[in-house]
């Protein structure tokens, strides 16, 4: 966004947050009931289940009882660009989007298009998340995530004014900050942001060594292990439980061992059996569909459900033997091992004077290459964007799966499936507000 003086700067953001925050509604505190199975998850140690939907007519379906009660133990929602998606309309649907960008407009003349639209986004956020935690927060802090705007990744100084807007139209929200390793400022968005007070989900993480950087560059909030992607994606049966563990078991030495608050949260999931299979885990979001599942099944009691912390998988990975052959072991083990050497680079790296003053991220990259490390991040061609956004799952074959490390393709071939729907929904947008 434009950067006029501060007076200006606090004028507009003052507007955004403003529309982003519905009229105060009555407060709305139904009682709280128990799912057995989702109590037996938080009794192995779980914090946290969210549900992974912006909607809140189709969570609600879920979470409310035929009493009217609401089920304690999903605290809060997340939501990405597919899944915003999917309830823009709504929002769009009447008048207002074009008096928001009118005003806008009024208080920042050389708005650009593209600012708008990541402004305009915001506001929808900031609205949905009123509206779940209006309809679910039952005098409770209900956390709902949300994720900035996919163009902002470049702006280092616009993504910050943003997830501070959001944090104040939601005060219980949570800022999405998506890891884009072709902006590796993005861990110093999150690192900025929760430095600030204002709690980070940092998305779009695959591998148990994602969520190590995540931690100790940034110590975020919450970080995430999207598993569902990954068994599919390499045709494995519990590959994407494994790493949820490992990781799990690497942020619980780092909680001990450098202080660090980040949580995981079990991601894509699936199938509901990941419950039963993780539990213990910090966090899970996940489906409407596949919770319920979860709460309908018959094969697995509450009192069967135990923690599974110290549980290894590594002999139960189940990976198809054409991905075997085509990806080797030692690349797919790079998913849940955690080398030593990058652990100890962080962990001294992130207290140096020259981090915490570190603003540049081309500069994180540099100082990341030097120690080895330099293939978390990667900045495609062009091309390699269209190739990128054929498919959100690796393809076998492809030149990118044999050159990158698997996290860093996956990180990649997700931010490109977000940004198709965040162009989809600028589109929207612009049609609402007059182009």
């Amino acid at each position: 966004m434009g950067q006029g003086n501060d007076a200006a700067q606090r004028a507009f953001d003052d507007a955004v947050v403003e529309l982003g925050s519905p009229a105060a509604r009555p407060d709305v505190s139904p009682p709280l009931t128990s799912a057995p199975l989702l109590a037996a998850v938080c009794r192995a140690g779980t914090r946290h289940i969210f549900g992974d939907t912006a909607d809140v007519a189709e969570l609600g379906a879920l979470l409310t009882t035929p009493s009217g009660a609401l089920l304690r133990e999903v605290d809060g929602n997340t939501a990405n660009q597919p899944l915003v998606h999917r309830v823009l309309r709504r929002y769009l649907e009447t008048d207002a989007p074009a008096a928001w960008a009118r005003r806008l407009r009024e208080l920042q003349p050389d708005l650009s298009r593209d600012e708008r639209n990541a402004v305009v986004y915001a506001i929808v956020c900031g609205r949905a998340g009123n509206d779940a935690t209006h309809a679910f927060g039952a005098g409770r802090t209900w956390q709902v995530s949300l994720q900035l705007h996919m163009g902002l990744g470049a702006d280092t100084d616009a993504a910050r004014r943003v997830g501070r807007c959001l944090r104040r139209m939601v005060p219980s929200g949570v800022v999405k900050v998506p890891f884009t390793p072709h902006y590796p400022q993005c861990f110093l968005i999150a690192r900025d942001l929760e430095r600030e007070g204002i709690p980070v989900n940092f998305t779009s993480t695959f591998s148990a060594r994602q969520t190590v950087a995540a931690a100790l560059l940034a110590d975020v909030t919450l970080t995430n292990i999207f598993m569902g992607r990954i068994n599919q994606g390499l045709k494995a049966a519990l590959l994407g439980e494994h790493i949820d563990l490992e990781a799990q078991r690497a942020l619980r030495r780092l909680r001990h061992d450098a202080g660090v608050k980040t949580l995981l949260i079990v991601a894509s999931v699936r199938e509901w059996q990941t419950f039963v299979r993780v539990a213990g885990c910090d966090a899970f979001t996940a489906p409407v569909d596949t919770i319920r599942r979860l709460l309908t099944q018959t094969e697995v009691a509450p009192d069967a459900v135990r923690s599974q912390l110290d549980t290894s998988y590594a002999d139960r990975l189940g990976i198809a033997d054409d991905v075997l052959h085509a990806l080797g072991a030692p690349r797919i083990a790079r998913l849940y091992d955690v080398e030593p050497d990058l652990v100890r680079f962080l962990t001294e790296y992130r207290t140096t004077a020259e981090y915490q003053a570190l603003r540049d991220g081309e500069a994180l990259y540099k100082r990341c290459d030097e120690a080895g490390f330099g293939d978390l991040f990667y900045a495609p061609t062009a091309s390699e964007w269209q190739e990128l956004r054929q498919n959100k799952l690796p393809q076998l074959g492809a030149p990118l799966t044999a050159r990158l490390p698997l996290d860093t393709l996956y990180t990649l071939l997700a931010d490109a499936d977000f940004e198709k729907f965040q162009e989809e929904m600028d589109t929207l947008i612009d049609e609402r507000v007059g182009g």
